[in-house]
Formats: C-alpha cells, structure tokens, sequence
C-alpha cells in the first residue's frame, strides 16, 4: 500500500514538472498566461478549497457536533465560487492589474495597496499549513516517522513542482487529481453497508438540522458560517489568479458556477462518511493518536488494494489545496513587495517567493496544528480586513477612499480580534465586520473633512 501510494504522489510530481514546460515567462508562471479552457480553468477552482479540511476537517466535526457545524464547509465554499461566477469573475477578469494587490493600489492609493498585500499574504498562511499538516499525516500514517518530519517531507514534495510550474502546474495535477477525488469518494461509500441510512433516525434531535432554531444568537452565528469562506475567500489572490486564468470572461464565469455545484456534490460525500462514523463506530471519536475518523473508516470497509483510491483522492485534494495555495501570496510578494528589486528576473522573484511561502507555512505548522481551526482563522482574517474595501472599489466609486480602506482594513482586524478574546456568545466576525464598515465610514469622512479644508485654504 505505501509503496503504491509512494507512486501515486510520484506521478502527479512527474505531471507538474512537465507541464512546468510551458512556463516562459511571470505571467505564465502567475496566471498560465490566461489560456485555460474550460475544464482546466473549472478544475482549477474546484481544487481552490477541495483539501484537508472538506475530507478530514469537515467529516470529524459532523461526526461531532452536527449538521450545523459544517456550514462553512463545503456549504460556504460552494456559495463562494457560485458568487465568483455570478458576480466577480467578468469585473476580474476586466481588471488591468496583474495581482489583486494592484486592485487597492489602482482605486485606493499605493499606501492602500501596502497594507492590503501584508494582511492578504498573512491570510493564506493558515490555510497552506492545513494542507501541509494534513500531507504530513498522510505520509506518518504509512512510513511510521513523526509528524513534524513528515510534514517537512510533504513540504518538500508539494514544492518539487510547483516551483517550477507554478499555475500551469497546479492546472495540470488538479485536472489529473480531481479524477482520483471523485472516484475515491464515491468508492468509500459504495463499499459502506447500503442499509446504513435507516439508522439516521437514532441521531441525537437536532444533529442533522440544516437551519438554526429561532432563539438568541443563533441566527447570527449561522449566517456568520456561510460567510467566513462564503464571502471571506472572494477578495482574496488565489480567488483573482484562478478566475483570470481562464481564456475569456465567458469561461471564466461558467468555470466557477460547475465548480461550485461539482463541489457541494463531491463535498457531501465526506459528510456522509463522518455521519456513518458516528452511527457505526463513535468509539472512533474518542481516540486520541491523531488518525482522522475517515482514514479509519476506510482501512476498516475497504479492500487492501481499493484502498488506493482513496488514498489517491485524499493526496490529491491536499497537493491541489496546497500548491495552489503557496502560489497565490507568493505572487503578491513577488510582484507587490519584492517587485522593486531588481537583482532576480520576475520569473526568479516568483520562484523565489514560492520557496518562502512554503518555509514560512511549514514553520507555521510546528505551532498550530488543527486543521478546521487553522483554515477558518485563515479565511476570517481576509473578510474582517478586505471585504468591505473590495466591494466599494469594484461597485462605489464615488464612494472610493484611501483613509476609509485602511480604516476599514485595520478597525475590522481590531474589532475581531478583540470580540475573539472576549469570548463573546455571538461569533467575533460581527465585531470584525461592524469595525470594518464603521472604519470606512469614519476614514471617508476624515478623507472629505480634509479635501474641504484643503480647497478653502487654496
């Protein structure tokens, strides 16, 4: 078995390393040159969230605690790319900038631009150690080595290729992976007893409700999980890089709208492996040695050699989640911080980039290693600070303001982080919105009180 799956994760290393012929030059190393089709630019997006947390992050905790408890994924991930479809992907693609950094620079001002880019690339660090964590386990599970070695070694495969590949990489091994993802999923379940479902009635009152009963703070705290990926991963690099990847607007729209309804598909599935668990085998909840749920199920249900299916799903979705990932504040520190020195081409500076990202997210790893709570801290820092200004750059543009986007960017992360220590009943992202919104309110007044008194002086 790890030997085969020792030749899967060799294979899909091959397949980036080859398609990482294409690259000539940033734009193709960034973006693929803008020249995906269809079926690579939807693939691409599908694997944007597809990773560690929606097979074994999101399994466990509806095991745990519930229907309610995964709303943020795969629900919130699936509403974020049917709204990059609907509504983002043709004034995205429209843009004249080559990263979303240049985005704040463009309709806020350069000192705008310098502190979004930081608290974007900062964002993507949680989500990038999930997957590595994740790879890591993997890797553990089958050779018996620790985790914080493991977790080096995935580091080091995930980088193999995607640092010479970049975006036309990551889209080759996506479009390869996604096959193994669905086909996986749907084995484990097949081989799971047909008649389990009938025992879903025995679940605890309440355990598969899918809306909050009508009391207190419930409603807020529920919408607050739609929103955390749902609206959270829409300002962000990785979103724009995979968006204008496509060849034209039109295929850019129609990728994300099949990706969002292929991933609440495809999503699901784990859930129902997670439920399964918690009918079959709660004593699995239990445990204590780091083993996901899921892997149990599937060496306890699946034959030896079926095994690899799975196997191969779940590497898969994690070295998608993750390349992809290291990719995205890469490219805004290539091109946004490191973009004035001028000692490395800007294919090197790309490259360079990639390798300090997967250092800074491997380190990361050593701290923190929870996947669900290191994904949803990733996605919540990015809404709290870049919503709001993203949503007046794109559609208010009387109402632009450079003091109102900093504030915004800044009274958001505040707020959120002083609710989040608080311990407040309601979740903490409502202060961070609340200090979001009120920050631009107050910067755009502070920015017109000061043009006033600039034109009355003059």
């Amino acid at each position: 078995m790890g030997w085969a799956v020792l030749g899967y994760v060799l294979f899909s290393i091959l397949i980036g390393i080859w398609a990482a012929r294409r690259v000539k030059n940033s734009q193709d190393f960034l973006v693929a040159g803008r020249r995906l089709p269809l079926l690579w630019a939807m693939s691409l997006l599908f694997s944007t969230w597809f990773g560690s947390e929606t097979i074994l992050g999101a399994s466990e905790t509806i095991a745990h605690e519930g229907l309610l408890a995964v709303i943020e994924d795969p629900f919130g991930s699936a509403l974020c790319l049917f709204l990059a479809g609907v509504w983002l992907a043709r004034p995205f693609y429209r843009l004249p900038v080559r990263t979303f950094g240049d985005f704040y620079a463009l309709h806020f001002g350069k000192w705008t631009e310098r502190i979004a880019t930081p608290l974007m690339v900062i964002s993507y660090f949680g989500w990038i150690a999930a997957q590595l964590v994740a790879m890591g386990q993997v890797i553990a599970h089958f050779s018996g080595i620790s985790l914080g070695v493991a977790t080096a070694i995935a580091t080091l495969l995930i980088l193999s290729y995607t640092i010479w590949g970049g975006m036309w990489s990551v889209a080759a091994v996506d479009l390869i992976q996604n096959v193994f993802i669905v086909v996986g999923l749907v084995v484990l379940i097949i081989f799971l007893p047909s008649d389990w479902t009938t025992r879903l009635s025995t679940l605890p009152e309440g355990f598969l409700r899918f809306v909050p009963p009508a009391e207190g703070t419930a409603w807020l705290n529920y919408l607050a999980g739609w929103m955390i990926i749902g609206l959270g991963s829409l300002p962000q690099q990785d979103m724009y890089q995979r968006v204008v990847a496509a060849r034209s607007e039109n295929t850019a729209v129609r990728a994300a709208v099949v990706a969002s309804v292929l991933y609440l598909t495809i999503g699901l599935l784990p859930l129902a492996a997670g439920l399964f668990v918690r009918l079959y085998h709660p004593e699995w909840l239990q445990t204590s040695d780091g083993l996901a749920p899921i892997l149990r199920l599937v060496e306890a249900y699946m034959p030896t050699g079926v095994q690899v299916l799975f196997w191969g799903a779940l590497i898969s979705a994690i070295m998608s989640s993750a390349s992809g990932g290291i990719l995205a504040p890469a490219a805004l520190l290539a091109e946004n911080i490191l973009g004035r020195w001028q000692r490395f081409s800007p294919l090197g500076r790309a490259r360079l980039s990639v390798l300090i990202v997967a250092i800074v997210c491997f380190l990361m790893t050593l701290y923190q290693q929870n996947i669900y709570k290191l994904v949803a801290e990733s996605s919540i820092f990015s809404l709290v600070t870049l919503f709001i200004p993203m949503v007046v750059g794109l559609h208010l543009s009387r109402w632009r303001s450079g003091y109102g986007a900093i504030a915004s960017m800044l009274g958001g992360l505040c707020a959120y982080y002083v609710g989040d220590s608080l311990g407040t009943v309601v979740h903490s992202l409502w202060y961070g919105m609340i200090g979001a919104v009120s920050g631009y309110v107050v910067g755009f007044i502070v920015e017109r009180a000061q043009k006033v008194r600039q034109y009355e002086t003059a």
